[in-house]
């Protein structure tokens, strides 16, 4: 299962982009970052900051010069890094 599979890419490489994943698996960005969501809820996997050092700015979302998939980076969450995300119920 695609899902799945997923998963297991980003543990074995550690991170990846969503300009990255998506070329990998060949899946369009808006519905690799639907299956990358599921993976988040479930504190499996956990998006970071995405600096590029060639960048000027000091964030990466000031300059738009890399395409927004480039800047989303996805990581594998690991061992004692792994937290359990707690939903509130309305």
């Amino acid at each position: 299962m695609l899902i799945t599979a997923i998963r297991d890419y980003l543990i074995t490489i550690g991170q990846a982009s969503l300009q990255d994943l998506s070329r990998h698996f060949q899946v369009q960005e808006s519905a690799m970052e639907q299956m990358l969501n599921f993976w988040l809820r479930k504190g499996i996997i956990r998006q970071i900051d995405s600096y590029q050092p060639s960048c000027q700015q000091s964030k990466c979302s000031d300059c738009f010069i890399c395409p927004e998939g480039a800047r989303k980076i996805y990581q594998a969450v690991t061992g004692t890094d792994r937290t359990i995300p707690i939903t509130r119920l309305a």
